[in-house]
């Protein structure tokens, strides 16, 4: 009897040291915070233009963003709409500003210069950073004009 009660107490201190160390190894993770972000990443957009000026329908696109790690951004990007063309590389660049939050996840506003209007997305930073999961919530301060999503991944790794 006394050596079943040690063999479940040791297995008892293995598997609560197992937790500990667990636990301790996600403290160690990459903190979240605008840093996290900093960098180049790609992205593939896709959803439905409900409304607004131009073209509704079905949208797809391309993007390139950097995020300056400081909470500001730029973007380029290439977007369709019902297969019309209503964005290319070719416009000037986007500006915008984006944060962080210590749970991973964020928003950042697109401020567009080619007459579209400012876009809000919502956001999950994955995989320590090398992935972000988007949503877009509003489109010219207005919420269901573009039902969007979006998965970004970092372009190149400073490892």
């Amino acid at each position: 009897m006394n050596k079943k009660l040690v063999v479940h107490v040791a297995t008892l201190v293995l598997l609560m040291l197992g937790a500990l160390g667990s636990g301790y190894a996600q403290s160690q993770s990459a903190a979240c915070n605008n840093r996290l972000i900093a960098g180049n990443y790609g992205f593939i957009i896709q959803g439905n233009k409900l409304g607004g000026q131009g073209p509704t329908g079905p949208q797809v696109g391309v993007a390139m963003t950097e995020f300056d790690g400081k909470g500001g951004l730029t973007q380029i990007d290439t977007i369709t709409v019902s297969g019309e063309v209503v964005a290319d590389f070719t416009h000037t660049p986007a500006t915008g500003t984006y944060t962080v939050n210590s749970d991973c996840t964020g928003s950042f506003t697109l401020n567009f210069t080619d007459g579209r209007p400012p876009v809000v997305a919502n956001f999950v930073v994955v995989a320590r950073g090398l992935e972000i999961d988007t949503v877009v919530i509003s489109a010219g301060g207005n919420q269901g004009i573009i039902a969007t999503s979006s998965i970004g991944k970092r372009r190149f790794f400073n490892h």
